[in-house]
């Protein structure tokens, strides 16, 4: 397999920096039920698929953009 096929995988840290939230905050929102992208328990650690983050933080761009052409 090379090695561009491979599917990235997110740590919790690499998305609390992201979403420039805190360890701990990113922590509650992966580790909860609601959470709005695929989180991955393997062992003790969790993975957060890219591309299931990346179509999750996207959409977030597409409602913001949808909600200010409605207040227009």
């Amino acid at each position: 397999m090379e090695e561009n096929n491979v599917p990235k995988f997110y740590t919790v840290e690499e998305i609390s920096k992201i979403l420039r939230l805190s360890r701990s905050k990113t922590y509650e929102l992966v580790c909860s039920s609601e959470c709005p992208f695929l989180a991955l328990k393997i062992g003790r650690r969790i993975c957060i698929p890219e591309n299931s983050f990346l179509e999750w933080y996207h959409s977030l761009a597409e409602d913001v953009s949808t909600e200010e052409t409605k207040n227009e």
